[in-house]
């Protein structure tokens, strides 16, 4: 609808920051009218007031950006979970938000194919190490989310009960952020809202990431707090359960979406403290959870920290050091740390710390550990995940065994475990399984990294999921992030609407229809986009896995090139997820590192010692 010249603002208030039970009540809360010559509304929380940054007229609903969620992370709160926000009696007008501290990562597969060859592997190494302007401007007063509220939610908040979006962006852990592409559309909410017909409020925020994010290890785990990021996202899902009713949504209806990082991020959460921590959303979409496993926390992840200290000039003197070096020195650090990883592998990411998250995942998962509160997935990958991780170092077999060797600790070489990796992954040059290195390495990294963590989803929650594998053309990781938050236009820097992918719009308009029909009633069939409008790219019935147990999982949604379809998917074989999960079980218990009772059986290596012999933390 239009606004007049005498549109009133709405002031809203609350007495307290920390997430309570319910909202507080007091004669100041409800909405409160007082006249504005600015014309946006503006929200009021206990520690400040933030005005609405934009007002989209065509679609009505409000943006408020940059609202604060947390205080800053630098000096003495580094590596701490995050603090309140101070008081503070300005107006906001959400144009000071900075992300967070980042960093390039190195050896994306930015040229397909020719990835192959030694020069096109070199020259890959060079793109992908490019730091683009989205790695600018990070500082480490970064906790601030955005909010897209429709219209009528903003004008009477207590008329309106509207289901949230929290999304958590991807980025490899180590780069992103709320608004880090937001030029051309990504993770912007105004396609989401605007396909729901306002039904829906769209929440995403910005959380540290690398070593200010995700260090572990001994020594953080017994003078800080590991994967800090995590506890990051918790703090925003905690801010919607206290404010998010104040602009008429509901905190008992919040979905969870992300993609990548984001959604390995919420598949973290669903395994918190072994499962017993509520995650604070009841529904999720998780798209390409990805992660790389990491749980050495003797060793490996202790390495990780004490290269940190170095490379900050710290060595030898800890955590005390670490939070009072300067920010550009911190920051020097950082992405040397994140450079000084494995050619097509990290080093930093969801660790194994013995509290948030106790063990790897699978093991969490099979042994029953997670939250079973959760009322429905939608879980999707898409056909070609590795592609773009898979970089052009490893062309021979012996260079196979090298990165194994690299990314694994020694005792899994010496316990026999890389050899099993080896024989499950045959070599090129004695089996035909594989027609080059590259494709087995990509083999290797797809069933790790990124598919099987969807199954392993899938299984524990049977029943409850919807899955889908995004094969539109190339098929490459995160090219699903084009229809999520497609939108009819956006608008570059002017007035004149410019259209995005033209031909794309019918496709894309009926997935996005899928994902908040989803939000919206916990079903994707609901409010899907009426078939008859989108011709050939007309949804179909979209209906749940059945036999979770089969080689390949039967009735996936593929979203491919011509439209939607039902069929089986081929990408995350049930033996390969089942010698992933026996991998997880099999460095787990000869590095010590199993939660007592959880032990998990695995045939790969010959083991008869104590399987928890080196656990320290919630469970022991």
């Amino acid at each position: 609808m239009l606004l007049s010249s005498a549109l009133w603002a709405l002031v809203f208030s609350t007495t307290a920051w920390a997430a309570p039970a319910t909202p507080p009540t007091s004669k100041k809360l409800g909405v409160r009218f007082e006249k504005r010559a600015d014309e946006l509304p503006t929200l009021t929380l206990p520690y400040g007031t933030w005005q609405a940054a934009e007002y989209n007229e065509d679609a009505d609903f409000y943006t408020f950006k940059n609202v604060r969620y947390g205080a800053s992370t630098a000096g003495e709160n580094r590596w701490k979970k995050p603090q309140a926000p101070s008081n503070n009696d300005t107006l906001q007008d959400g144009s000071y938000g900075p992300i967070c501290v980042q960093a390039p990562i190195e050896g994306l597969n930015l040229l397909g194919p020719g990835n192959d060859s030694p020069i096109g592997g070199a020259l890959n190494q060079f793109l992908g190490g490019i730091p683009l302007p989205i790695f600018d401007g990070g500082s480490e007063d970064c906790l601030f989310l955005d909010l897209y509220v429709p219209g009528d939610a903003v004008r009477d908040p207590d008329a309106s009960s509207l289901p949230v979006i929290l999304w958590i962006h991807g980025g490899a852990y180590v780069f992103g952020s709320k608004d880090a592409l937001s030029a051309i559309g990504f993770y912007k909410g105004d396609g989401v809202v605007e396909q729901s017909g306002g039904k829906v409020i769209f929440v995403s925020g910005n959380y540290r990431l690398g070593a200010y994010g995700f260090l572990a290890g001994k020594t953080m785990e017994d003078q800080a707090v590991p994967n800090a990021g995590l506890w990051d996202q918790r703090a925003m899902a905690e801010w919607v359960q206290s404010y998010i009713s104040l602009v008429g949504g509901d905190p008992e209806n919040v979905n969870a979406w992300g993609e990548s990082a984001g959604a390995s991020s919420l598949l973290h959460h669903l395994i918190a403290q072994g499962g017993t921590l509520d995650p604070l959303f009841k529904r999720a979409v998780l798209q390409s959870p990805a992660y790389q496993i990491m749980w050495d926390r003797n060793g490996t992840l202790e390495d990780v920290f004490q290269n940190l200290t170095s490379l900050a000039g710290c060595a030898g003197e800890g955590l005390d050091c670490l939070r009072t070096v300067d920010a550009a020195t911190l920051d020097t650090a950082n992405t040397a740390l994140i450079k000084s990883a494995t050619d097509g592998a990290f080093n930093i990411g969801p660790s194994a710390d013995g509290d948030f998250i106790r063990q790897l995942a699978p093991l969490e998962f099979a042994s029953g550990n997670y939250w079973k509160g959760i009322e429905s997935l939608i879980i999707s990958h898409t056909s070609d995940e590795s592609e773009l991780f898979v970089d052009g170092h490893i062309q021979t077999d012996e260079e196979f065994s090298e990165f194994i060797h690299d990314i694994f600790p020694e005792y899994a070489e010496t316990s026999g475990i890389n050899a099993a990796i080896e024989s499950f992954y045959p070599p090129v040059s004695t089996n035909d399984t594989y027609d080059s290195v590259t494709d087995r390495t990509k083999g290797f990294v797809r069933d790790t990294c990124f598919t099987c963590p969807a199954r392993f989803l899938t299984e524990a929650y049977a029943g409850s999921t919807w899955n889908m594998e995004y094969a539109v053309t190339p098929g490459w990781h995160a090219t699903d992030l084009l229809p999520t938050f497609y939108s009819s236009y956006v608008s570059f820097g002017g007035d004149v609407p410019i259209t995005l992918i033209p031909g794309f719009g019918n496709l894309a308009q009926g997935y996005q229809s899928y994902l908040t029909s989803h939000a919206r009633s916990g079903d994707p069939n609901t409010y899907r986009s009426d078939s008859s409008l989108l011709g050939l790219f007309a949804t179909v019935e979209w209906t749940r896995p059945t036999d979770i147990t089969a080689e390949d999982l039967g009735n996936v949604l593929k979203v491919e090139d011509l439209g939607f379809s039902l069929g089986s998917d081929d990408q995350f074989p049930y033996s390969h997820c089942d010698f992933i999960r026996q991998l997880c079980a099999a460095v787990t218990n000869v590095g010590g590192y199993a939660v007592p009772g959880t032990e998990q059986e695995q045939s790969l290596v010959a083991f008869t010692g104590d399987a928890s012999a080196n656990y320290t933390g919630l469970g022991a």
